[in-house]
C-alpha cells in the first residue's frame, strides 16, 4: 500500500482510506475493529470519521491494538457554533481515548456563505491546532464552486470533497469543474482526498471500475471507501496495489 504525504500538512497516509459511516459496523460491534485492524496490517493507517457516524468505539479499540501514533485520524463537525463544535472535538477526544487528531473538519459545507458563517469555528480549530490538539483544519465540501474558493484559504489544510466516474453527489458544478477544483486545490498546497466515490452506492455494480476511476484521478493523495466486511477491505486494498503498483 502506498503512503503519500497529505499536501502540506505532513501527514503521511495510505492511498485508501477507510470510511467508518456505519453505525452498525463501527459502534458497538467488534466487526468495525477487526476491519481497521486487518486494514493496518495490509498498510492502510488513515481513517475517516465524524460525530455523525457512531464509529469511535471501533476506532478506540483499533487504536488500542495498535498504537495511537501508527494511524492518521480525521473527525468533523457540523456545527455553526464554537461551543458545539468544542463539545463535538472533545466527545471525539474522549471517545476514541486520545489526546490529539491528526484532521479536524467544518463537515458538508457546501457554500462560501456556509463557510463564512463558519470563521468562528474555523477560528476555534486554528486555536486548536496551535495548542496541539488537532494537527490539520479541514473542510469536506460536495461543491466544486466551494472546494475551488477554498485553495485561496491558507489557513486550510486538507479538503475531503466528492469524485466519482459519473459525477454523482456532486453540486455546484460538473464532474470537469470538480477536477478543475481539485488541481487548484492541489496547485495551492492541500491534502486532498476523496468521499463518495462509489456514489452512496449508487455504482455499487460498478465498484471496480469507480475504484480505479479514483485511485487514478490525478492531483489526489487519497481515497475514502466505505468498508463494510473485511472482503470489501481486501478488495479495495488489491485495486489501489494494482493502480499503484505497489
Amino acid at each position: 500500500m502506498r503512503k503519500v504525504i497529505l499536501g502540506k500538512s505532513g501527514l503521511l497516509v495510505s492511498r485508501l482510506c477507510i470510511g467508518t459511516d456505519y453505525s452498525d459496523i463501527y459502534g458497538r460491534s467488534l466487526i468495525g475493529s477487526d476491519i481497521l485492524v486487518k486494514g493496518f496490517e495490509m498498510g492502510v493507517n488513515f481513517w475517516d470519521s465524524s460525530e455523525s457516524y457512531g464509529s469511535y468505539p471501533s476506532i478506540r479499540e483499533a487504536v488500542r491494538k495498535i498504537g495511537r501514533e501508527k494511524v492518521v485520524i480525521t473527525s468533523k463537525s457540523y456545527s455553526r457554533s464554537v461551543e458545539g463544535a468544542r463539545k463535538d472535538l472533545e466527545d471525539a477526544l474522549r471517545e476514541i481515548g486520545t489526546g490529539y487528531l491528526d484532521i479536524f473538519m467544518l463537515h458538508a459545507v457546501d457554500t462560501l456563505d456556509d463557510f463564512n458563517s463558519r470563521r468562528s469555528v474555523l477560528e476555534f480549530l486554528l486555536k486548536a491546532k496551535k495548542d496541539g490538539v488537532i494537527r490539520a483544519v479541514g473542510v469536506s465540501t460536495h461543491s466544486s464552486v466551494l472546494a475551488m474558493e477554498i485553495a485561496r484559504f491558507p489557513e486550510i489544510d486538507v479538503v475531503l470533497t466528492v469524485l466519482n466516474i459519473e459525477g454523482l453527489n456532486i453540486r455546484e458544478g460538473s464532474l470537469e469543474d470538480m477536477r478543475r477544483a481539485i488541481k487548484t486545490l492541489y496547485d495551492n498546497g492541500k491534502g486532498i482526498y476523496l468521499m463518495k466515490v462509489l456514489g452512496r452506492g449508487r455504482l455499487a455494480e460498478r465498484a471496480k471500475e469507480a475504484l480505479r476511476y479514483a485511485f487514478r484521478a490525478p492531483y489526489v493523495h487519497a481515497v475514502s471507501v466505505g468498508i463494510k466486511s473485511i472482503g470489501e477491505l481486501e478488495e479495495a486494498v488489491k485495486i489501489e496495489e494494482e493502480v499503484d503498483g505497489a
